[in-house]
C-alpha cells in the first residue's frame, strides 16, 4: 500500500490534492516545526491584476520554534472577510462561482483560532467533494520516531503500507537506502497539471485548487487530477 504525507496546505494547490489521490493512505504531519511564509498559512489565486497571496496572520512573537499543531491565528485584523471579499469579487464570474461560494462564505463566517484545525477543514472538504476515497490518518494518533528518512519509514512500519510517495522536492533530504533497509519502497511524484479555461487574460499555472475549483468544477478537476499525465512519477527506489 501506498503512504503519503504532508503538512496541512491553506486553499492547497492541485498537486497536493492529486499526491492523496495517488495514495491509498495520507497522513497530516503536524508535529513538526511551522515554517514562516510557507504554504502553511498562504496561497495563490488569480486576479485580474495577476496572482495573488492569501495569508492567514500568525503569532508570532515569542513562537519562533512552534509546532504547526500550535500555531495560533491572529484575528487582530480581518482576514478572513478580505480573504473571502478576493475570492468573491474575482471568481464572480466563473461557471461554477455559485457551485463553492457559499462553502467559502460559510468558511470565513467562522472564528478560527488554530492554523492547523482550518487547513485540515478546507483540505478534507475539498477531499469529500472530488470523492477521493484514500484513507485519512492523523499524526496525533501516533508516534512516529527517528528524523527525516528514518521517520517517513517509520511512519509506513505504523501504518502498514509498504511503499512511500514523496514529492520531488524531497529529493535532496529522502535517503532512498533507509528505505532499501527497512525492507521498504519509495516513489517519487511531480505534479504538471494541464492547462485549463480561467478568469481573466493569460494562464497562470501554481494556483491554489480553489482557481480550477471555481473555473472548472468538480468533473474536470477530478479529470485532471486522476490523468497519470499530469504527473512525472518515478521508478521504483529512483529518482526523477
Amino acid at each position: 500500500m501506498i503512504l503519503s504525507g504532508h503538512q496541512p496546505n491553506y486553499l492547497p494547490y492541485p498537486g497536493l490534492i492529486g499526491k492523496i489521490m495517488m495514495s491509498d493512505k495520507f497522513i497530516y504531519v503536524t508535529k513538526v516545526q511551522f515554517e514562516r511564509k510557507s504554504w502553511q498559512n498562504r496561497n495563490r489565486i488569480k486576479t485580474v491584476n495577476g496572482p495573488i497571496f492569501l495569508t492567514i496572520p500568525t503569532l508570532k512573537k515569542g513562537k519562533f520554534a512552534q509546532l504547526i499543531c500550535d500555531v495560533k491565528i491572529s484575528n487582530d485584523l480581518n482576514w478572513r472577510r478580505k480573504h473571502f471579499n478576493a475570492i468573491k469579487i474575482n471568481y464572480k464570474n466563473s461557471k461554477f462561482y455559485n457551485t463553492y461560494i457559499d462553502f467559502f462564505e460559510d468558511l470565513y463566517s467562522k472564528e478560527w483560532n488554530n492554523l492547523c484545525d482550518l487547513d485540515v477543514y478546507v483540505m478534507n472538504y475539498i477531499l469529500n467533494e472530488l470523492d477521493i476515497k484514500t484513507k485519512i490518518l492523523y499524526d496525533k494518533d501516533f508516534n512516529f520516531e527517528g528524523n527525516k528518512t528514518e521517520f517517513l519509514a517509520d511512519m509506513c512500519k505504523k501504518t502498514s503500507c509498504d511503499r512511500y510517495m514523496s514529492n520531488k522536492g524531497s529529493e535532496n533530504y529522502v535517503d532512498l537506502s533507509t528505505f532499501s533497509q527497512n525492507d521498504l519502497d519509495h516513489i517519487y511524484i511531480n505534479y504538471i497539471g494541464k492547462q485549463y479555461e480561467q478568469c481573466f487574460e493569460n494562464y497562470d499555472s501554481d494556483m491554489s485548487i480553489v482557481d480550477m475549483l471555481f473555473n472548472c468544477g468538480k468533473t474536470r478537476t477530478k479529470h485532471i487530477l486522476e490523468d497519470v499525465d499530469s504527473y512525472e512519477i518515478s521508478k521504483i527506489n529512483s529518482r526523477l
